[in-house]
């Protein structure tokens, strides 16, 4: 009898045990399950700032200071948002949601993460070394050669372009988002209507950290380098191209990269007082717009003209390039830099201005 009542103890023993390791199991899967939520809410870069906020002080406090830190920003935006949003009325969130997809899934296969979706616009975010900046003109990372240092920096830049390169090819070939383009009601409210995006690239530093309060709080990003590229993304509209580059940005990519990007202006902006070339990515890159080398050797002796003042002999040199325009099926395609500087140029009668240095000020938003 006693050897069953201790074998009847044994048995309750294995089942208290099991169930504890059950209700164990199940709470480590809610807490995973928590951690995910919190993590596509925040985002990977946003995820690692809160983290960090949270080491620091053993709970969630808004009020510390920022981290500042060293990044690619690249902004991009979809093109005519307001006519679409007041046509798919509740419909926009899944149009939205096709694209986040598209831009979010690129990003991070390319070592980057989504920062902040902003309604019809997104921030992205490739995060240099630490210790490492755009420039290379600090004395960290000892270990590394300046070799090693400049291939982390063009590998980032390089997957940050190419990135936004993908989407656009994604975009352009994706079947839902076909589906959108054949649409009547969005055809008749914008005619030949098709999904369109700009983008913007910029390098530089910023001031990582947790904005908000205990209601609200938000992993950001507060530098003038990144309303640089929300400005380069805007600028894209001007020039009638959808990919804009900051020279800093161009500076840090890999020679083979950089030799298929063409210079389209040299400007001023708002928000800066310092001098910025403009850089457009060449479709080279994408394979699917058909700009040769040809054409691309064409293009930078207009500029040249351009910038040294000689806006006469530039005239005709971006004119012979508007003409010489084709895509890869040969095609002739509208240039929309060389557009853009020619009405520049009529502004002023075709004279380059008293005291012109090859710069201009962008002005218009």
């Amino acid at each position: 009898m006693r050897a069953l009542v201790l074998g009847a103890g044994g048995a309750d023993s294995e089942e208290e045990a099991a169930q504890g390791q059950y209700e164990t199991r199940l709470l480590e899967q809610s807490i995973y399950k928590i951690c995910a939520l919190l993590a596509v809410g925040f985002g990977d870069a946003g995820a690692e700032v809160i983290a960090e906020n949270i080491k620091k002080e053993g709970d969630l406090n808004p009020i510390v200071p920022g981290k500042k830190m060293v990044a690619v920003f690249g902004f991009c935006d979809i093109r005519r948002f307001t006519d679409t949003t007041e046509v798919l009325q509740e419909g926009v969130m899944e149009f939205v949601n096709t694209i986040a997809h598209l831009v979010h899934g690129a990003v991070a296969a390319r070592g980057g993460a989504a920062n902040k979706n902003i309604g019809d616009a997104f921030l992205l975010v490739w995060k240099l070394p630490k210790g490492l900046d755009e420039r290379d003109n600090v004395k960290t990372l000892p270990a590394l050669s300046t070799a090693a240092k400049t291939t982390i920096i063009n590998t980032i830049t390089d997957n940050a372009l190419a990135s936004f390169v993908v989407i656009q090819v994604a975009v352009s070939v994706s079947r839902l988002l076909g589906r959108y383009a054949r649409r009547p009601d969005l055809n008749a409210r914008m005619p030949g209507f098709r999904v369109q995006m700009g983008f913007g690239l910029h390098v530089g530093w910023a001031i990582e950290g947790a904005i908000g309060s205990e209601y609200k709080i938000d992993a950001s990003y507060l530098s003038p380098n990144v309303n640089l590229a929300s400005r380069l993304e805007a600028a894209t509209k001007q020039y009638d191209c959808p990919l804009l580059l900051s020279r800093d940005f161009v500076d840090c990519l890999s020679p083979a990269v950089r030799a298929k990007v063409r210079q389209v202006d040299c400007v001023t902006l708002l928000l800066s007082q310092e001098y910025d070339d403009d850089w457009l990515d060449n479709p080279v890159v994408g394979g699917s717009w058909g700009l040769t080398w040809s054409f691309k050797e064409q293009w930078d002796d207009a500029m040249q003209l351009y910038l040294s003042g000689d806006w006469p002999a530039a005239r005709h040199a971006f004119e012979g390039c508007l003409a010489a325009r084709t895509n890869a099926a040969g095609q002739h395609v509208n240039d929309g830099p060389s557009a853009t500087l020619l009405d520049v140029m009529a502004g002023h009668d075709f004279r380059a201005p008293p005291g012109w240095k090859g710069v201009r000020e962008l002005t218009e938003k």
